[in-house]
């Protein structure tokens, strides 16, 4: 396959990419010098770490001096947002749940209460920083006194536009290609990773779908959430793997 069509089928993934770096001010450089990183790695990878600066200058086309600049440099990946598994925690733990349901909590004080559930979760993070957040996310309520806090989302969904949500968008998206990629090289066994698509509808009709769709993913989700929870519980040493489930439901004018 020439390089140009293998371009031509990326597009698709390249288009979105480029859109949201524009509009976040990433200059079109420093995306470059982030991916020669990444390419470094990955050759790394393929190759084994032991081999030549001039075997991965070969592999990626990267120039050797670029190669011995990047190739002691390690990708992080970024810490879990506490947020994210506070909620999971408040749905599942026994003391701040009941029957999968959870239970509004005292705002303070030192038994099962919003505010010793934050330390579980994160004690440099200061209780009202987090409640504060998930306030304004609208994930959490507070009583009429404002001494008890609620749950009323499943999940934490960050506010639009914030650090918080290009994280998310970056480990969700960053499992799933990585998902796909690895299929596509023929992982064993594969990764599921299915699509359902149809053209020629209505607004009505996608608004159906799109709501006979969101329901019976949250539904599994929370399934999945009550059934790793307990095992986890279950389990007294911490396993070695991990796993991420997601979705989407995605809706254009545009044909395929």
């Amino acid at each position: 396959m020439c390089i140009l069509h293998m371009m031509q089928i990326f597009d698709a993934l390249f288009a979105p990419i480029a859109r949201l770096l524009v509009a976040r001010g990433l200059p079109f450089p420093d995306l470059i010098e982030r991916m020669k990183l990444h390419y470094v790695a990955a050759a790394l990878a393929q190759a084994g770490d032991r081999t030549t600066d001039s075997r991965v200058s070969v592999l990626t086309g990267l120039q050797r001096r670029d190669v011995v600049r990047l190739r002691g440099q390690d990708v992080k990946n970024r810490r879990p947002n506490p947020l994210a598994r506070l909620v999971a925690l408040w749905q599942t733990g026994e003391e701040w749940s009941q029957d999968g349901q959870p239970q509004p909590l005292p705002r303070t004080g030192p038994g099962p209460s919003f505010e010793t559930l934050t330390q579980v979760v994160r004690r440099d993070v200061h209780p009202r920083t987090m409640l504060d957040t998930l306030l304004a996310s609208g994930t959490v309520t507070l009583s009429d006194d404002g001494q008890e806090v609620r749950l009323v989302q499943s999940s934490y969904q960050p506010l639009a536009g914030s650090e918080d949500q290009l994280a998310y968008l970056s480990r969700n998206l960053g499992d799933h290609a990585q998902a796909a990629a690895e299929n596509v090289q023929g992982a064993s066994p594969a990764h599921f990773e299915r699509a359902v698509h149809y053209s020629g509808l209505t607004e009505a009709q996608i608004a159906a779908l799109s709501e006979q769709f969101s329901k019976a993913q949250m539904a599994l989700f929370r399934d999945l959430s009550q059934t790793s929870a307990r095992m986890k519980a279950e389990n007294p040493t911490p396993g070695p793997l991990r796993f991420r489930a997601g979705g989407y439901f995605y809706q254009t004018g545009e044909t395929e």
